[in-house]
């Protein structure tokens, strides 16, 4: 299933359908993100629903650092594109049994990341505060 919509990125290649890059390097390996960097695997989606769905079953995985017992190399660590492909989806069919859903929870998730990004809007402008107010403290 995910096979064929997980692949490794090439610099240069643009997506017409719904996508994300997932770092495949160091201890962020499997962190998805919505714009291109360095060594990222991209997931093509279906639809916008298929890419919000696995969007957050990546960031939820990776906060819950699931792939880092998976990472291998010596200097740098990486996660091989199957074994990927191989826990994303066992986690997805553990998740989805039964009368539990991931789409219960998704609006929840997306709501937490949206206030997320807001406290870090207004963490920025706190710090902005703080150093114009020591820089006419130390002007005086």
């Amino acid at each position: 299933m995910l096979k064929s919509k997980i692949k490794t990125h090439k610099m240069g290649t643009t997506y017409q359908q719904p996508h994300f890059f997932i770092l495949n390097k160091g201890y962020n390996a499997g962190k998805p993100l919505p714009e291109y960097c360095a060594n990222c695997f991209v997931f093509l989606a279906d639809d916008e629903e298929d890419k919000d769905f696995h969007f957050y079953m990546f960031l939820d995985m990776w906060e819950l650092k699931i792939f880092r017992p998976h990472l291998i190399g010596s200097v740098v660590e990486y996660i091989r594109i199957g074994d990927l492909i191989d826990l994303v989806e066992e986690t997805i069919n553990s998740v989805n049994t039964g009368e539990r859903s991931f789409m219960d929870v998704q609006p929840a998730l997306a709501q937490i990341e949206a206030l997320k990004a807001n406290l870090q809007k207004q963490l920025g402008y706190l710090m902005q505060l703080r150093q114009v107010l020591f820089s006419r403290y130390l002007s005086r």
